[in-house]
């Protein structure tokens, strides 16, 4: 009778694994037929990576089948409830539904955290969180510095865009300070270097990177606004000097002063070695639009440069120089600094180069995904080179495309990982 019972029970056990965390290997992936690589395909193969298998992937048009893991919102009716809820955009959630898997996420980082937390058992009972403020790109065991650089877009108005009401969507700083923060939460970087950062931005953000131990390298002044921020992480480097100079002696070439550069020189706490970061806007127009804007480009450049070469000549280390440079590599702003020895990262890069064009269209008439550069590494205006490097060794350069980013700003976030 004993030997009876025990066959029962492993006869039950057997076929309830699929709903009862039991084996997934009979499931298929299913992701929604019109989501973007990063909330569908990318998403998928995290899934397979998280539970060790090699599992079909179909999109949502693939009739549906009994045992299916669901990918977002799909047009499976399980998928609906989460969705209608509006759920914020760092949202995730693991669950099972009758015999489907609902991986899901308010954007596609909240969806990787959700794949993540699968395995090879079906979940036996539901997982939720919420991502914001968690560093969700850990660095390798090599790099020692991350810099991270942004053009966060200079609205400034206490009111949403009119070409924006209507949309669901609002660029009013207020609104977008909370995604731009969550960008320096999710990489936590050592630096942090702004472009168009605004007397009205900056009571909203810089209260809560000095609550994380970031310190402004150049105070920012009424008198003489900091456009170029540079942050450091007090923990982490010694500031050994800064300074700020605007383009304003070339007034026509500086709209509201805003275009100029920030350098800051470091000393790495960990290693003791030292270095320079120069964050900069050169000047925004085209030469078609106003005659003489590729020539005040190769002026500013040339400031930098020789910034550079001081720090250098006095026996200084590698210096970083990013920001929006508003011209492309084919430009004779950039070739004078490619030809004195200045690396693009993503040349640099050992492990990963993001060769990707890095600017999107965002401004007061609305916004879009459609990109404005190539995808070729020399077609971006966001620029991120190194000089002097010697054995610095630039390991990874990342741009940051998630789907939330494209009505914040029109230039994708970019960082670096380094080996001092």
């Amino acid at each position: 009778m004993k030997r009876f019972f025990l066959t029962l029970i492993l006869f039950w056990l057997s076929v309830s694994s699929v709903w009862a965390g039991g084996d997934l290997s009979g499931y298929v992936i299913v992701y929604p037929a019109g989501a973007e690589a990063e909330e569908g395909t990318e998403i998928a193969a995290l899934v397979n990576k998280a539970v060790g298998m090699e599992l079909p992937v179909v999109s949502d048009e693939a009739p549906a089948v009994r045992h299916e893991i669901l990918i977002g919102r799909t047009n499976r009716p399980e998928s609906g409830p989460f969705y209608a809820a509006s759920p914020d955009t760092f949202d995730w959630r693991l669950a099972r539904k009758g015999s489907k898997v609902l991986v899901q996420g308010g954007g596609c980082w909240a969806l990787a955290r959700a794949a993540s937390r699968l395995s090879e058992r079906v979940p036996s009972k539901p997982e939720e969180g919420n991502i914001y403020g968690e560093m969700i790109f850990p660095r390798d065991s090599v790099s020692n510095l991350r810099i991270l650089d942004d053009n966060i877009w200079n609205w400034g108005k206490p009111y949403n865009s009119p070409q924006w009401e209507g949309t669901g969507f609002d660029c009013r700083d207020e609104v977008r300070v909370r995604a731009l923060l969550e960008v320096v939460w999710a990489t936590m970087p050592d630096i942090i270097c702004l472009q168009e950062y605004s007397t009205y931005m900056d009571p909203l953000m810089r209260p809560s990177l000095e609550e994380k131990g970031y310190v402004l390298a150049y105070p920012a002044k009424a008198e003489m606004w900091n456009w170029t921020p540079v942050f450091y992480k007090s923990d982490a480097l010694t500031l050994v000097d800064s300074k700020y100079h605007r383009y304003e002696p070339e007034k026509p070439w500086s709209n509201h002063g805003s275009k100029s550069y920030c350098s800051g020189t470091f000393r790495h706490n960990a290693t003791g070695k030292e270095f320079m970061v120069i964050n900069t806007h050169l000047w925004w127009k085209s030469e078609k639009a106003q005659p003489g804007s590729n020539y005040a480009r190769e002026a500013q450049m040339r400031k930098i440069m020789t910034a550079a070469d001081d720090y250098v000549l006095a026996g200084g280390g590698p210096v970083f120089v990013m920001g929006d440079l508003n011209c492309r590599f084919t430009s004779k702003a950039m070739k004078q600094m490619i030809d004195a020895g200045y690396v693009p990262a993503w040349d640099a890069a050992t492990v990963f180069g993001d060769r990707r064009g890095g600017h999107h269209y965002c401004f007061p008439d609305g916004f879009s995904r459609s990109s404005t550069t190539k995808d070729n590494g020399r077609d971006s205006i966001d620029q991120f080179v190194m000089f002097n490097g010697g054995s610095t060794e630039i390991r990874t350069f990342h741009r940051m495309y998630a789907w939330f980013l494209v009505p914040v700003t029109d230039h994708y976030p970019n960082y670096a990982d380094i080996r001092l």
